[in-house]
């Protein structure tokens, strides 16, 4: 399936490679945009200056031993701080601060104190508002109905928290059309409004395809009530060509059957070239714990994963990458005995190292902290060319470093410049990006919060690039 993007291709996100490849440096917000054909702005946070002390070291060996589910292999951490350094050494020669582009800021909402009244958190807001889609299945439209006890379940909260003890059906709709940056104000406006005789309006489903060779402005709203308080509206853009299954992850009879009905009614390949995951690991930050369930540890999370059946949607040869932290135990999940890229039947080829730092240069946190790495791995592994083949790790595996300043919390660099050149067929290649929380022109993405960072709340438009008197709010 080709990857488009409409328009005039936005810059490359790449600030600094060397001629091997081997040393990248990134610029997070630019990645994404770019992999989107996007010349709209994606809103950061303020660049890191100065690294992040940490006061919560083990001093003691028996502290230490305490610690060590979360501890890496000591041997691979000197290994990865040698490259690391080595790296970032090479980068300063080559490039001066900041190590990252100009910064349009998201707005910061403040801390609220212990007698303060609750802050609406828009971002909070809207995964709430996902998740509750997620839930609503897509095969019954506008006449499903969302049950609030489960969703309040999920978010962790108790039955006495919940201040609706029944279903409540709520009627969700979507329309879409060309993406504003392409239309002039008149022709966004009638769209958005639904004057235009070609917009669409349908019940909302979670999963969609757009098909068209530019981006699409999605918008998501709730049936009026006939009272006088506007509903709602939630607004996206869809990538051209990019698929959507807003789903759990964790329930991928849903994703199986909603995967065979869009794939049938587009005509789009159900076997991948490409495969990223990003697993919302088990660990001490609550961050993620409201999207995915995470009881039962790494055993659950291995099990669920396993239960995926990643290895019927692979294509021959196919490109595995999966995010993982620093724990050693973690890795053993993945490529030891047993392990995901085992039963997948995948061979490790290259670790790539994304290390996140300041806009100097410097490591986030120090590299020799035991607890903390200013890093995140990517085990990148090829499917078996053939169903008799056993695949085995690469007889010496290549390593990378990418560094980036890091941007909003667990939002990673877009690697899809990165990876094409890893696929034979890189103008013409299906990918699967699982666990996202942001679209890719051109590729599929599973999971509660694929449209989380798509959202208008996100972007700011870029005047220079937009048509004479088109609309911004």
């Amino acid at each position: 399936m080709a990857n488009p993007a409409s328009g005039s291709a936005p810059q490359s996100a790449i600030l600094y490679q060397n001629a091997q490849c081997d040393v990248t440096l990134i610029d997070i917000p630019t990645s994404i945009a770019a992999a989107q054909g996007r010349s709209d702005i994606l809103l950061s946070t303020a660049p890191l200056e100065a690294p992040i002390l940490l006061h919560e070291e083990p001093k003691s060996e028996k502290a230490k031993t305490g610690q060590s589910y979360h501890l890496p292999d000591a041997d691979l951490a000197a290994e990865y701080k040698s490259i690391i350094e080595k790296a970032l050494n090479q980068i300063r020669q080559h490039v001066p601060s900041p190590w990252c582009a100009p910064r349009k800021l998201l707005a910061q909402l403040p801390k609220p104190g212990k007698t303060d009244m609750q802050i609406d958190d828009p971002e909070k807001e809207l995964e709430n508002r996902l998740r509750e889609w997620a839930a609503i299945d897509g095969s019954k439209g506008d006449d499903s109905v969302f049950d609030f006890q489960k969703m309040m379940a999920a978010l962790g909260a108790t039955p006495e928290d919940a201040t609706v003890t029944e279903q409540v059906a709520r009627k969700w709709l979507m329309s879409y059309c060309p993406a504003r940056e392409i239309q002039n104000d008149a022709q966004h406006a009638a769209s958005i409004s639904g004057m235009e005789p070609n917009a669409q309006q349908e019940p909302w489903v979670s999963s969609f395809h757009n098909p068209e060779k530019h981006a699409l402005d999605l918008t998501v709203f709730e049936t009026p009530s006939g009272t006088s308080q506007e509903p709602p509206e939630y607004h996206f853009t869809i990538p051209p060509r990019a698929t959507f299954f807003l789903s759990d992850s964790t329930h991928s009879e849903a994703f199986r059957a909603s995967f065979r009905k869009v794939t049938g009614e587009y005509t789009l390949p159900r076997h991948f070239d490409l495969v990223l995951l990003d697993p919302p690991w088990p660990n001490r930050s609550a961050k993620r714990k409201g999207a995915y369930e995470q009881v039962g540890g790494m055993p659950r999370m291995k099990k669920m994963l396993l239960s995926m059946d990643i290895d019927n949607y692979l294509e021959h040869n196919a490109l595995v990458g999966i995010w993982i932290t620093n724990k050693e135990v973690m890795r053993k999940h993945i490529l030891g005995p047993g392990g995901l890229f085992e039963k997948w039947n995948i061979g490790l080829i290259e670790e790539w190292i994304w290390v996140k730092t300041t806009v100097h240069g410097e490591p986030m946190f120090d590299l020799d902290s035991a607890l903390r790495k200013p890093y995140e791995i990517l085990l990148l592994g090829r499917a078996a060319p053939n169903s008799w083949t056993t695949m085995a790790s690469a007889p010496t595996v290549k390593k990378r470093v990418i560094a980036a300043v890091p941007d909003i919390h667990s939002r990673k660099p877009c690697l899809k410049e990165l990876l094409e050149p890893y696929i034979p067929t890189a103008n013409d290649y299906s990918a699967l990006e699982i666990f996202s929380r942001v679209l890719v022109s051109g590729w599929t993405s599973w999971g509660n919060e694929v449209l989380k960072h798509n959202s208008s709340q996100y972007w700011a438009p870029n005047l220079e690039n937009y048509p004479a008197g088109a609309p911004f709010g």
